[in-house]
């Protein structure tokens, strides 16, 4: 098996406080950006009319379409290039776009009403919502209560670090976006189990070990795997962000930022909380069984 660090070679545990204010500071940055500049909702989750058009001879560049809807006052609420050819407006309501049928090729059309766009976004918080709570039932019923919260939090900075980075990045929140959040989870949650298994047999291995040695034993034992891992993945997602097209844009870079953030959070998020409630809580729990 290929090896990128040899075993025992990293101190993780004497890095996870630095590392615990740096996603504390990302995060706060980010939810500062999002309150300042607010969410771009996409159509599914705000209502409205999708143009998807082809450019021509006559409009080549997405600057003329939007000459073209200024000068005859066609009021729209974004443009943006879509793919190397192609053009996508949303319109707030129907009737500013017919008047744009005879003059271009109309590859996509899709209008979505504000009772369905706050249907999709109560499903989506819901989906979300019910995905977190069911693996922090089954962390805790595979390993305990400490591993459940680490898991939990770990994946609530995962999806608050892509919520950042969309925003950052200009990216639109609509459905394909939580898919991704949910492949995220997943993704993040498979590698923080395996971390965890590790440690659990280390911990009953070395039973005279200290818990931060064990730990520090368990990740290094883990890592070339997770790299290895992630690596791999990160591959096939990239390749989707460069050549997948403009529909799939957005969905390709939450995915990219979602698997370095789990990689990153199953080792230094997940693992410090479950370790500081472990050395708090568990030997006042067993206390009674000595």
């Amino acid at each position: 098996m290929m090896r990128f660090f040899k075993k025992d070679s990293i101190d993780f545990v004497s890095k996870f406080t630095i590392a615990n204010y740096g996603s504390l500071i990302f995060i706060v940055l980010g939810l500062l950006l999002l309150l300042l500049n607010g969410a771009q909702l996409g159509i599914d989750f705000k209502g409205g009319t999708e143009l998807i058009i082809q450019l021509d001879d006559k409009y080549n560049d997405k600057n003329k379409v939007v000459d073209y809807l200024d000068i005859n006052n066609i009021k729209y609420s974004s443009i943006k290039s879509y793919g190397s050819d192609k053009v996508r407006i949303l319109f707030e309501s129907e009737s500013n776009q017919k008047f744009m049928n005879d003059n271009f090729k109309i590859i996509s059309y899709n209008k979505i009403g504000s009772t369905i766009s706050n249907d999709l976004k109560y499903d989506a918080m819901q989906a979300l919502s019910i995905a977190v709570l069911l693996i922090g039932l089954y962390i805790i019923i595979r390993f305990d209560w400490y591993s459940a919260i680490g898991s939990v939090v770990a994946l609530i900075h995962d999806i608050l670090i892509v919520v950042s980075m969309l925003v950052f990045f200009s990216y639109e929140f609509n459905t394909n976006i939580i898919a991704a959040f949910l492949i995220i989870i997943g993704y993040s949650l498979n590698d923080t189990i395996v971390i965890f298994d590790r440690m659990r047999e280390n911990i009953n291995e070395y039973s005279n070990m200290r818990l931060d040695e064990t730990i520090n034993l368990s990740l290094n034992e883990t890592f070339n795997r997770t790299i290895i891992t992630s690596l791999t993945t990160l591959f096939v997602v990239i390749s989707l962000f460069i050549f997948g097209g403009g529909s799939l844009r957005g969905l390709s870079f939450a995915l990219i930022i979602g698997i370095l953030s789990g990689t990153y959070s199953s080792i230094f998020v997940a693992t410090p909380v479950m370790m500081f409630l472990r050395n708090k809580y568990y030997e006042e729990e067993n206390e009674g069984d000595l």
